[in-house]
């Protein structure tokens, strides 16, 4: 009897033991899920941090200046599409890239609107207005109703802020 009750004792002693382990290792996952976590965020906050660098790199780097101050600078942007030189659509083509990248940019959140709405919104009203005339030409030349429309979007949504 006495082999049977150490038995019992044993048996409970590693019911006990099993649970604890239990215990701590799900402490432990939890904790290391935590850590990536956090770490995740950390990799999520570069990211944004990185991206938002890129496009105010690009948006006051010296090409895309050149551009603006070469398209909108002599007063052409106000002819009709077709008086445009090839120099001058392309100018035009870059400046809207610029601007589609930081469209898309937000709209995948990789920028923070806000953030990037009140640092250029007023350059990018500005030049909006002047780039409609080219920005119809191009979407008739190319049979796109849809060319460039990210940027339209944004600046459509940025107006529609301002007059709330």
């Amino acid at each position: 009897m006495t082999d049977l009750l150490w038995l019992d004792i044993a048996a409970d002693v590693a019911t006990i033991l099993a649970a604890l382990a239990v215990i701590a290792t799900t402490f432990a996952v939890w904790r290391q899920m935590r850590l990536q976590a956090a770490g995740q965020n950390k990799d999520e906050r570069r990211f944004l941090r990185e991206s938002i660098f890129v496009v105010h790199d690009t948006l006051q780097g010296e090409q895309f200046r050149n551009a603006r101050q070469n398209f909108f600078g002599s007063g052409q942007y106000k002819q009709d599409f077709n008086a445009y030189g090839d120099d001058d659509k392309g100018r035009a083509r870059y400046i809207l890239s610029v601007y589609g990248l930081l469209a898309r940019m937000i709209d995948h959140d990789a920028i923070d609107e806000a953030v990037a709405s009140g640092y250029w919104k007023t350059a990018m009203f500005r030049d909006w207005d002047r780039l409609e005339n080219f920005v119809s030409g191009e979407r008739l030349r190319s049979s796109n109703g849809t060319l460039f429309s990210a940027t339209e979007q944004m600046v459509a949504r940025w107006k529609k802020g301002d007059q709330a």
